[in-house]
């Protein structure tokens, strides 16, 4: 029986997933997971690196929830991939401090992202958390022994980083870790409702796949469209309009598409119609999710023993981890302190 290579990602708990996740990378994990051994984090203690507050640590049991329910909802299958809760499994803190041991601070400033992860949160210095991300992160791959991670481009300097822990690691103890390859996706990114950013939970632009389908009608009739059109009779732009990016995202009838592209062009069809038919479109789309987030909400067991399992069962691949991890560095000598076999103080019969 040929074993699948190990694949890891995940998502941090400060928010309802949207349209962006699903496009962004949930779509393409539905469909990794049938080809990897999947494992799929929620990365609680990520977020203490930019929200350390009581006030956010309280929302993110809700959050956990609300995530692990949108992964059953898309069609991550717990038969095949494993979903836990990154602060469950107690090995991550311990193999965090040794790969910090195995690091400069000048390597992780040196990371791209870092700065632009400060800068969103507001933060004017750098906390020694925050620097300490991309270890955390590495941390998250090779805990597993994850031998693939599915990155967009920005996100691939990490990915390196975990390769670079896992070979200085293995030249100096001894091969625990695979190094880790990135699977480069050019990750579409989907701009927000008002059209200017990308879809994002802190900015207020965000279609949630947990949406119903009023709230999705009145998110997209007051989307951003194409501000030189002033009546509908003015020829319209397409290119780059959020609500044909959004038609074409999401709307499966390339016939009509087509059309009101057309008519737009000409001046022959308004904003109005555009927008109803997408948010038709878009409400059609999103509810296999909501029958199935329904059905979970109906049967709470189900989402909760898919967390309890899940975490289970990465505990029990980082228990096998840290053994080795222990093993090769001679660590393991504080389990053995009070045994027979070994007596730190000299002692002879």
């Amino acid at each position: 029986m040929t074993t699948k290579p190990r694949l890891l990602t995940g998502d941090r708990p400060t928010g309802r997933l949207h349209l962006g996740h699903y496009v962004g990378s949930l779509a393409n994990r539905v469909r990794l997971q049938h080809q990897y051994e999947s494992f799929f984090i929620i990365a609680d203690l990520h977020t203490l690196t930019t929200k350390p507050e009581p006030q956010f640590i309280k929302e993110i049991p809700t959050y956990i929830r609300e995530i692990v329910l949108d992964y059953l909802a898309v069609g991550i299958d717990p038969a095949v991939s494993t979903i836990f809760v990154q602060s469950a499994v107690p090995e991550t803190y311990q193999l965090n401090l040794l790969f910090e041991m195995l690091v400069s601070v000048p390597r992780l400033e040196r990371m791209p992202t870092l700065k632009d992860m400060a800068r969103d949160a507001n933060i004017d210095s750098m906390p020694f958390g925050l620097l300490g991300y991309p270890v955390l992160q590495a941390v998250d791959i090779l805990l597993p022994r994850a031998q693939v991670v599915p990155v967009g481009r920005d996100n691939q300097s990490h990915v390196e980083l975990a390769r670079e822990m896992a070979r200085r690691f293995n030249n100096l103890y001894g091969e625990v870790f695979p190094e880790p390859e990135p699977i480069i996706g050019d990750v579409p990114l989907l701009v927000g409702t008002d059209g200017q950013n990308k879809m994002s939970k802190s900015i207020g632009n965000a279609i949630y796949l947990s949406d119903d389908a009023e709230t999705v009608t009145k998110k997209v009739m007051g989307m951003y469209t194409d501000p030189k059109r002033l009546r509908a009779s003015d020829p319209g732009t397409v290119e780059g309009n959020p609500v044909f990016l959004y038609h074409d995202a999401f709307n499966p009838s390339y016939a009509e598409v087509d059309e009101l592209k057309e008519r737009y062009r000409l001046g022959k069809v308004g904003d109005v119609e555009v927008k109803e038919k997408l948010a038709r479109a878009i409400n059609v789309f999103l509810e296999p999710f909501r029958e199935k987030r329904a059905y979970y909400l109906a049967h709470p067991n189900i989402p909760r023993d898919v967390l309890a399992n899940g975490i289970r069962r990465m505990q029990a691949k980082a228990q096998e981890t840290m053994k080795l991890v222990r093993e090769k560095t001679g660590l393991s000598y504080s389990l053995d302190l009070f045994t027979d076999e070994v007596d730190i103080f000299g002692n002879e019969e």
